[in-house]
């Protein structure tokens, strides 16, 4: 199972930035135990604005978004990218529907954004299946009002683990920091190390994809308890592996030393985890 969430980052200019996180835990629903701790839950487009996470059948949730990526950088999803259309015509593909082998449901987050810079406006569907061949995907636009605040906010959560980490992130920003990018991703982090309960299939490392208010979809590293990560497992190369970098603090890293770029802020949090 899995643990998702997206939130909102709006910098002191007013730059957007849409995130979603995942934990890379793989665990089997028949008897609860943990089969991987590196399983890739994320993707992103590298000619499109947009990205996606899965919770639900590891097997069936890799294969959909791998090939679905791989039709979009082939111009084979037609629908215009940011319409309603574009969502269900994801749901409509072949490699969304769901193998003879598919051992539970499937939940996948689909962000997008719409046209560029300070007039682009994002947007998040959740599409979600039974796991029932005979089963359609539903398909819904989620967050709405959130995603046009212009403040950085939580926008959703997912999987197993959704409703803890709005919890845990309603908890940490009552402290001082507030509803900021750190909070939401300093909950996704607590998830996977077990924090406040570690019943809830979550695990491994966190993984990030992210839309700016141009360019196409990336990658974000994870240098977490100071083991580089990108895709929820280690990565030997940070420098190819991914452009951007942060660390458990949410603090920007130079990918060259790994450590904090000598302007980044830094951040930092109460010993209580607030």
């Amino acid at each position: 199972m899995t643990t998702m969430v997206s939130w909102l980052s709006v910098s002191g200019t007013g730059k957007r930035t849409l995130y979603i996180g995942a934990d890379s835990q793989g665990t089997s629903v028949t008897n609860g135990t943990v089969a991987s701790n590196s399983v890739r839950k994320v993707w992103f487009s590298s000619t499109t604005p947009e990205i996606f996470s899965f919770s639900g059948d590891v097997g069936w949730g890799q294969s959909f978004l791998r090939t679905l990526v791989a039709k979009i950088k082939n111009e084979q999803v037609l629908a215009s990218i940011g319409s309603p259309a574009r969502a269900q015509e994801i749901s409509d593909l072949a490699c969304s529907r769901p193998p003879d082998s598919a051992a539970s449901a499937l939940e996948v987050f689909y962000a997008v954004r719409e046209g560029t810079g300070r007039s682009a406006s994002f947007h998040l569907h959740q599409l979600t299946h039974t796991g029932n061949s005979s089963d359609s995907w539903g398909v819904r636009a989620v967050a709405v009002d959130k995603l046009t605040k212009g403040v950085s906010t939580p926008v959703f959560a997912g999987g197993f683990g959704g409703k803890t980490n709005v919890q845990r992130q309603r908890w940490i920003a009552s402290g001082d920091q507030g509803n900021v990018a750190r909070t939401c991703f300093w909950s996704l982090c607590d998830l996977v190390d077990g924090k406040p309960r570690n019943d809830i299939m979550t695990g491994g490392y966190p993984q990030l994809v992210k839309l700016d208010e141009t360019g196409t979809g990336l990658v974000v590293g994870v240098k977490y308890h100071s083991v580089p990560t990108v895709f929820g497992s280690r990565s030997t190369n940070p420098q190819q592996s991914a452009k951007v970098w942060v660390d458990e603090t949410f603090t920007q890293l130079d990918p060259r030393t790994m450590k904090p770029y000598s302007r980044a802020q830094r951040y930092g949090r109460r010993q209580d985890g607030r």
